[in-house]
């Protein structure tokens, strides 16, 4: 994969963490299009850890590499929420007493445990949690088992419509924008005035 086509992926499935709105993005990348993928993440995640994103890979399966861009400060503030840690404990998440300091480090290992146990990097309930979606509608798509949702958008809605439509909205306008300055020749770490890791 070259350089050109993992910015396209970027700004295609995780402009909204990049630019802080959102906790976390994932995105896929096919087996057959893998080569090179590892030291592309690597470069990016030493690039952008001054900025406060990170770049990991959570899976690898025989059909795909699931790479998570997340940035840390926000994905935390959303774990550290009483109901978001009551979940993730019934998901055996060991998040610990209230009060307590959660370690992003061992819950993404758990998070990318539960997604190879599915052997197909299929996703757990509680990725939401980790994606930035509001606890109801996690919460309602375990209960509902996925069906019966209100909405469906970037993830399927059970509580707020209106708050929801809101926030696909400044997702696409986000992944616009992005798209676009790659179109002019620009590159992410341009758009982040950070230079590329050697």
């Amino acid at each position: 994969m070259t350089c050109t086509e993992f910015e396209q992926k970027l700004a295609c499935h995780c402009a909204p963490a990049l630019a802080g709105i959102k906790p976390a993005n994932l995105f896929s990348i096919q087996t057959e299009e893998d080569s090179g993928v590892d030291e592309l993440v690597d470069g990016y995640q030493k690039t952008f850890q001054k900025r406060g994103i990170c770049f990991q890979i959570l899976c690898r399966c025989s059909r795909r590499t699931l790479i998570m861009v997340y940035r840390p400060a926000i994905l935390l503030r959303e774990l550290e929420t009483a109901e978001a840690r009551a979940l993730l404990n019934q998901f055996g998440y060991r998040a610990g007493k209230p009060g307590a300091d959660l370690h992003l480090t061992g819950l993404l290992e758990i998070l990318a445990h539960r997604i190879e146990e599915s052997g197909t990097c299929s996703f757990p309930h509680e990725i939401g949690l980790f994606l930035g979606y509001p606890i109801d509608d996690v919460t309602g798509f375990i209960r509902n088992r996925g069906g019966n949702c209100l909405y469906s958008g970037y993830w399927k809605v059970y509580s707020d419509v209106q708050r929801a439509k809101r926030q696909f909205d400044r997702y696409e306008t986000v992944k616009a924008g992005m798209l676009r300055v790659l179109e002019t020749g620009k590159t992410i770490c341009d758009m982040f005035g950070v230079s590329p890791a050697a």
